[in-house]
């Protein structure tokens, strides 16, 4: 995927950040000559509307994987939606664990939600990330990523896949396929809703390899030399297009016109340990390298375990 796409990846990576503002002020525009007229029918309440969503996560878990180290999340996002079928957000999250309180992450969202039917959506999206240098999250090494959603109601159950563009060191290729089913409680718009869904996910696994490297590098077992350097280059063997996980969960969410509040239970099942090799190299202020080869495996890879988390959210629209 690297050598098929040299071009784009290059030129997200670099301007990434101006690409996404870019949009963000070209929304604005739209929506502030939009905004002014329209209405939803039969409501007084605008189709142009705001989203505030504060969010904690008791651990984040990425694809069955998490780091040994807690990571609860508080997280507050503000998210714009346009009567076209655009949006555009910012949200930060807040490292809540007792010994590493600040700052974690941040994101900038970008997409475009469509309906080509009344069976059939989807959802084209981009995201810019970053991450606290100190930060343990398993996704740290991820940069943003680019990618599409599709849906389909089959009535019985809702199905849908996904494929995503990783950026970080090297950039990765995930897919996904799942299938939900919701049942609705109560008037369309006082509803409560209850979605149980299950998710696969495929990923390659460049992106761990970077985790890996900032992991080594916080061992407390490394020392280096006065004016040394160091440098860590892990690999992840048999690197291609792997089952990660799979995922179930729960969904509840109850919605007015203008707030809602949702609890997600869900369990992670991981599956094909991820096997790593790391290379520490120090260099010298004369330029002389020595180096050490050693399996850098997480202990969690080598005894796989169910991963169990819950998110609560409340949000308000306006």
């Amino acid at each position: 995927m690297y050598f098929q796409l040299p071009f784009l990846y290059d030129f997200f990576k670099i301007h990434s950040a101006r690409i996404l503002f870019g949009i963000f002020f070209i929304m604005v525009f739209i929506s502030s000559v939009r905004s002014q007229t329209t209405k939803l029918p039969n409501t007084n309440q605008p189709v142009n509307y705001w989203k505030l969503d504060i969010n904690y996560l008791s651990d984040y878990v990425y694809m069955g994987r998490k780091d040994s180290l807690p990571t609860p999340y508080l997280t507050p996002t503000l998210t714009y939606y346009h009567v076209s079928g655009f949006y555009f957000s910012g949200s930060l999250s807040y490292l809540s664990e007792k010994k590493s309180r600040r700052i974690d992450y941040g994101s900038l969202d970008i997409g475009y939600s469509f309906n080509l039917s009344e069976q059939f959506g989807g959802d084209i999206y981009a995201n810019k990330s970053w991450y606290n240098q100190s930060s343990t999250n398993v996704a740290s090494d991820i940069k943003g990523y680019i990618g599409a959603l599709m849906n389909y109601d089959l009535h019985l159950i809702q199905v849908n896949g996904g494929m995503d563009l990783l950026f970080s060191n090297k950039p990765d290729f995930t897919c996904n396929l799942g299938a939900s089913h919701a049942f609705q409680l109560g008037e369309k718009e006082y509803q409560i809703t209850i979605t149980p869904s299950f998710t696969a996910n495929w990923s390659t696994l460049h992106s761990y390899e970077g985790y890996i490297n900032r992991r080594v590098g916080k061992r407390p077992g490394i020392i280096v030399p006065v004016n040394n350097t160091i440098s860590a280059i892990t690999r992840v063997e048999n690197n291609r297009l792997t089952l990660m996980d799979f995922e179930l969960s729960i969904p509840f969410n109850y919605e007015s016109p203008r707030f809602g509040i949702s609890f997600t239970p869900s369990l992670a099942i991981p599956r094909n340990p991820i096997y790593t090799t790391t290379t520490i190299i120090t260099t010298t202020p004369s330029g002389i390298q020595n180096s050490q080869t050693f399996p850098s495996t997480p202990a969690s890879e080598l005894d796989l375990q169910n991963r169990f988390n819950a998110e609560l959210s409340f949000y308000i629209k306006f």
